[in-house]
């Protein structure tokens, strides 16, 4: 495994990006690549892209910048704001969490409140986003506005990144990991023995992977990969046969979703790779979720997806084991190296 500082991670974590406000987390991932003497190409959607090696076959690994959030779809004559989902949330899940309120004049802190369930005729119905609000402590809907709160304002979840002992916490790994291990890759990897690698750090991937699909049009790979932080499911209450993934089973790679049927060549390519540099994999099967790899192989790029386990991922707080993180950063600057089989 590599050596990693998770100052970066840190940095990335707390950066607040929902889909279409990912300028943040664009300016650290431009810094990096700066400081690592490489020239990145910014796109009319967001992309960020970073060209390593020239020549075919062309590879595109792919990490994504925004978050899971919310946005602003009004505000009540007492201040409280009312919400849409950005990206898939569990509404439950999110009651009583601390959000970041990202207003016209600054950022606001906020916690998520809800209709309370013992309310007559509401008891054992399912928690939906409409019965959630944003109390900023407003008193009406003009202070709001003049907080700087308008519809269409974004939210995420506040960021508290916490490294202990053997892992690290925070919101936002899905998929501020897959940039943190991609960003680290980069520092690691010598120029593809073959063959362009385009490093892509994407846009509104938890809102339909629209950056993707950018992507892909303008590079037009021959192997697309993405590199996400995915469900680890390895906890109480769910058969051990239904877990996704599992903590310290090192990367997964991806062998179907919702959106893709893994090119099986390019998977043991990768399996391969991490074979035979000691690192331990896992395969991955998630049937009713997708990631920006789907979007790559509707363009004709055979495609999977290399990921890293995360517990309670889409939440306002989430679980990785570092040795997974490295595990993946490791793999990720072989792949650069060695992209395709």
């Amino acid at each position: 495994m590599v050596d990693l500082s998770y100052d970066l991670l840190k940095r990335l974590v707390e950066a607040p990006a929902p889909p279409g406000f990912e300028d943040r987390v664009r300016r650290i991932v431009l810094e990096v690549i700066s400081d690592l003497g490489f020239e990145a190409e910014v796109d009319s959607p967001g992309n960020v892209y970073v060209k390593v090696g020239n020549g075919q076959p062309i590879t595109l690994i792919a990490a994504h910048m925004d978050e899971v959030g919310f946005m602003v779809k009004g505000v009540t004559s007492r201040g409280f704001l009312k919400v849409v989902s950005l990206g898939g949330i569990n509404p439950s899940a999110a009651i009583g969490s601390e959000v970041v309120v990202m207003g016209d004049k600054g950022d606001l802190a906020g916690i998520v409140g809800s209709i309370p369930p013992h309310i007559a005729g509401r008891e054992g119905r399912e928690m939906r986003i409409e019965d959630l609000f944003i109390d900023i402590g407003a008193s009406s809907a003009e202070e709001a506005e003049e907080m700087g709160v308008t519809k269409g304002s974004p939210i995420t979840f506040m960021g508290r990144f916490r490294e202990s002992g053997r892992v690290v916490m925070g919101k936002a790994f899905d998929d501020r990991l897959g940039c943190f291990t991609l960003l680290e890759a980069l520092k690691t990897a010598n120029s593809p023995e073959k063959g362009t690698v385009y490093v892509v750090f994407t846009v509104q991937e938890e809102v339909g992977t629209r950056g993707a699909a950018a992507a892909a049009l303008r590079v037009k790979p021959d192997y697309g990969i993405a590199v996400e932080g995915t469900l680890a499911t390895d906890t109480p209450g769910i058969p051990k046969e239904d877990w996704v993934t599992e903590l310290g089973k090192g990367p997964a790679i991806r062998v179907m979703d919702a959106t893709l049927v893994a090119n099986r060549r390019l998977v043991n390519h990768v399996v391969k790779l991490a074979e035979d540099a000691g690192i331990r994999v896992q395969y991955q099967l998630s049937p009713k979720s997708g990631t920006d790899a789907g979007r790559f192989s509707l363009t004709g790029a055979a495609s999977t997806a290399i990921s890293i386990p995360t517990r309670y991922v889409h939440s306002p707080i989430a679980l990785a084991l570092k040795e997974d993180v490295e595990s993946t950063a490791k793999l990720l600057s072989l792949l650069i190296e060695h992209p395709f089989p």
